[in-house]
């Protein structure tokens, strides 16, 4: 297979038809406009028009309606880029391709469709086709690729260990990696790299990534080499450590600057090896050492999957935390665990006792350890411990950074930068950044301490490894979380002016919604007068399991909870806000499944509107 071939799609055969020919050729225009209003919002100048049905502008000129009764589509197949059996016979996964570049699918959905009506010929004779491949990938090429970071995304397609935790066991289909040869990824690579150019961000359309292991495939540190060449800006990895031997570090120093994002779980051989099926523990549990010996910024990620014992699991985190600082580590990322309904039908834990627990347990580290140690999601911890949300407060520092020399201290809300009045945490963070990069030889950070007004000079290039200007942010200062940012609020109330609805529905989830409701308490101007505006948080009913982040929603979650809420309390309804972050996927406002936001509305029957606004992992 050569490189113009990796970007091949399967088309998946028509049905067979029973049917009167009519039927089916109002079935074909139906399908075809649908396919297409998944990708579009027809427009009547400026304003969006929702469109619903179509007639024919031949003899049968009655009004075919796009979609049943309660809004759902017709039975259309879709593509899966799949055989029957299950056999992607050389094609990429469409559904993942769905996610980034739902032109494709669209391309497969309509070719689909004409096949349900024509057969294709060559010279008389008929040709059965099955699929496609791009022919000009140029064509393809646009500003949407993140970084140099999400081209490594699809140089591996296979991972060397078996972590319990791991998110892909039982993924659904849309986020299903299936495993390639090195060959195949590095012809894709040399694809990608040839079209990619750095100063205009431009590059081919991204993917939504893989759980899998970069340095696992044989041509990653030549893969590595081609881009560096091609960009100098810092590549970001996350590795499980098993490569990271002597040789290996000692060619990441070559590409300076790398930070690497370490999941090492545990310096325990015993527990490392439970918990990853790592038959190699002491590789990666030295590889710490030897990033520090090169220079190599780099933070360590621990998944507190509580084995054998909670208890048991805080001890080591305890030593992990210890051997990460003695290491050098820029920081300690602890994830608190979860599991999808696909993982286990049954609860896997106790998710609030082993939660709480570790976020107690945390807090006493940071008191012991200068390595600073977040908790993701940092949005749970700060609903526990915070009766005041979204404040700009430091929870540690990053060893040998601006921030840490200057004497910054965990605790301290930064009230003021350079002067500047800080009001959140998004704008304490933006506003450094700023600092970092504007390129002055000092500044001033106005900090609240014990009650107490206290200023502090700081000098961005005062520092040393583990942080560098290249690799991290925010002069070193480690807050609990990115914060909401209040221009959401002010995008949200101009969605409610320009629509001037009375009842509105707003989907939040149970992370965001006590900051959301501080924040509108404290600026009630944010909700026109005579609206009423009314919270409420979906189920994540699609993953299931102990899973509450709201950018893992998907749309069926948003139909299903907004039925529920109707059928339930009766309310009239005007207009339905949602987050504009489940669907932040490559700008296609589609979720996790490859399912269009618009959806709900043509589900429920009411107007539904995106406050646009940023994931929120943390």
């Amino acid at each position: 297979m050569g490189a113009d071939d990796m970007f091949r799609y399967r088309v998946d055969p028509p049905p067979e038809r029973n049917r009167p020919q009519v039927n089916a050729l109002s079935e074909f225009v139906q399908s075809q406009l649908c396919n297409l209003l998944d990708i579009v919002v027809p427009c009547s100048g400026e304003t969006e028009v929702r469109v619903d049905g179509f007639k024919l502008m031949g003899p049968d000129g009655g009004v075919h309606k796009l979609y049943d009764g309660q809004g759902r589509r017709g039975e259309i197949t879709r593509g899966s880029g799949h055989d029957a059996n299950g056999d992607r016979g050389g094609y990429r996964n469409m559904a993942n391709a769905g996610l980034y570049e739902p032109r494709i699918e669209y391309i497969a959905r309509q070719l689909h469709d004409i096949l349900t009506l024509v057969e294709l010929e060559s010279e008389g004779k008929p040709v059965a086709i099955d699929g496609f491949h791009l022919k000009n990938h140029r064509d393809w090429a646009s500003s949407r690729v993140a970084s140099a970071s999400d081209i490594l995304m699809h140089a591996s397609s296979r991972c060397d260990l078996n972590c319990v935790f791991c998110y892909n066991r039982g993924a659904i289909d849309s986020l299903a990696w299936h495993e390639r040869s090195p060959e195949e990824e590095l012809r894709e690579m040399q694809t990608r790299l040839s079209l990619y150019d750095a100063s205009g961000g431009i590059g081919l359309f991204p993917s939504f990534g893989s759980p899998c292991e970069f340095m696992a495939n044989p041509h990653a540190i030549e893969i590595l080499g081609e881009l560096r060449r091609k960009t100098s800006a810092t590549l970001r990895i996350c590795t499980n450590g098993t490569k990271l031997e002597e040789s290996t570090a000692a060619r990441l120093e070559e590409v300076a600057p790398v930070y690497l994002d370490v999941s090492l779980n545990s310096t325990s051989p015993y527990r490392r090896s439970a918990l990853m099926g790592d038959d190699h523990p002491e590789i990666a549990i030295r590889s710490l050492a030897l990033l520090k010996k090169h220079g190599i910024p780099y933070s360590v990620i621990v998944v507190m999957w509580p084995f054998p014992s909670l208890e048991q699991a805080l001890e080591d985190l305890a030593i992990t935390a210890a051997y990460a600082e003695n290491n050098l580590a820029a920081l300690v990322q602890v994830n608190l665990p979860g599991y999808t309904r696909f993982f286990t039908p049954r609860p896997s834990f106790d998710t609030d006792k082993v939660w709480r627990r570790t976020v107690e347990h945390v807090h006493g580290l940071r008191e012991r350890l200068g390595c600073p140690i977040v908790i993701r999601p940092s949005l749970y911890e700060e609903n526990l411990t915070r009766d005041r949300k979204n404040m700009a407060e430091v929870t540690g520092t990053v060893i040998n950074s601006p921030a840490s020399k200057c004497g910054l201290q965990p605790g301290d809300r930064i009230a003021m930068v350079n002067g500047i009045t800080v009001a959140n945490r998004a704008q304490a963070r933006d506003l450094l950044t700023i600092l970092q990069g504007d390129g002055t030889d000092s500044g001033t950070l106005t900090v609240r301490r014990a009650g107490r007004l206290i200023e502090l000079e700081i000098q961005p290039a005062d520092c040393d490894y583990p942080f560098t200007p290249l690799t991290g942010t925010h002069l070193g200062a480690v807050f609990m979380g990115t914060g909401l940012r209040v221009a959401y609020l002010e995008r949200m109330r101009n969605i409610l002016l320009a629509r001037g609805a009375r009842e509105v529905l707003l989907l939040s989830s149970t992370l965001v919604k006590p900051t959301l409701e501080q924040l509108l308490e404290e600026n009630p101007l944010y909700v026109p007068e005579g609206t009423r505006l009314h919270i409420e948080v979906p189920e994540n009913d699609s993953f299931g399991g102990n899973i509450i982040l709201g950018d893992l929603l998907l749309v069926q979650d948003f139909i299903d909870f907004i039925n529920r809420y109707l059928r339930e309390t009766g309310s009239q309804v005007d207009l339905i806000l949602v987050p504009s972050s489940p669907f932040y996927l490559s700008g296609w406002k589609r979720d996790l499944s490859g399912r269009p936001y618009l959806d709900i509305e043509r589900e429920v029957g009411i107007p539904v509107a995106l406050i646009e606004c940023d994931p929120m992992w943390d």
